[in-house]
């Protein structure tokens, strides 16, 4: 099951000013909560996620394509399936550089 959404949530609420809520929804609200109030305590395990996911993003836009003796960047160097249409940009190209400067592969946080 995944976890309900603020939508679902203020749904669920709104449905509680009209009449009781059955137990299963009484549950998916307590969930809900419980899941809001553990991103509220320890916010840097949710940045963590936003990190690793802003780096999935960007290592399936910069992938290396091979053009002769180096590997480019197909982002960087406008890759259109056949030829580079800009600047060959060896790869990793600046843009996963200063990822990685800034955000170091082992690190979570």
């Amino acid at each position: 099951m995944t976890r309900p959404t603020v939508a679902q949530l203020l749904n669920l609420a709104d449905r509680a000013d009209r009449r009781p809520l059955r137990p299963v929804e009484v549950a998916r609200l307590r969930e809900g909560i419980a899941h809001l109030a553990a991103r509220r305590r320890n916010p840097a395990a949710a940045w963590g996620a936003r990190a690793a996911a802003l780096r999935r993003k960007l290592a399936a836009l910069h992938y290396p394509v091979q053009r002769g003796s180096i590997a480019a960047c197909a982002e960087c160097s406008g890759w259109n399936g056949r030829r580079c249409t800009g600047l060959v940009t060896p790869w990793p190209c600046p843009t996963l550089d200063a990822l990685d400067d800034h955000f170091p592969k082992g690190r979570a946080a």
